[in-house]
């Protein structure tokens, strides 16, 4: 979005918190138009059909690249107590799940 002079206001793909619609709001902007590009479409079509797939399961190779990324990540800290232990679970079923979307594409090196 931007101003009559071409300034940028809000970027395309930002998701509008409380503060940047009231912030609209007082410079009395109403309503806003959203314009879905095809790149956009084209992924929430892929998003859809993703949901539809049945339950799916990670293969033990990406089980052992999320370990192998976590592991460096968690270097510095130990992983097996409290409270670092659910944090390191969170990660990985985050990260096991990033990887199942992916198709196990493989990860450049950090």
């Amino acid at each position: 979005m931007h101003d009559r002079s071409g300034r940028l206001l809000i970027p395309a793909g930002m998701v509008l918190q409380d503060k940047q619609i009231r912030v609209l709001l007082s410079w009395g902007i109403s309503t806003v138009e959203v314009v879905e590009d095809e790149q956009d479409a084209a992924n929430d079509a892929q998003d859809k059909a993703t949901e539809q797939v049945a339950e799916a399961y990670p293969t033990p190779e990406m089980e052992a690249q999320a370990d192998t990324i976590l592991a460096e990540r968690f270097r510095h800290c130990d992983a097996s107590r409290h409270p670092m232990d659910g944090f390191y679970q969170i990660a990985r079923t985050q990260l096991l799940d990033e990887l199942m979307r992916r198709g196990h594409k493989r990860r450049s090196p950090e």
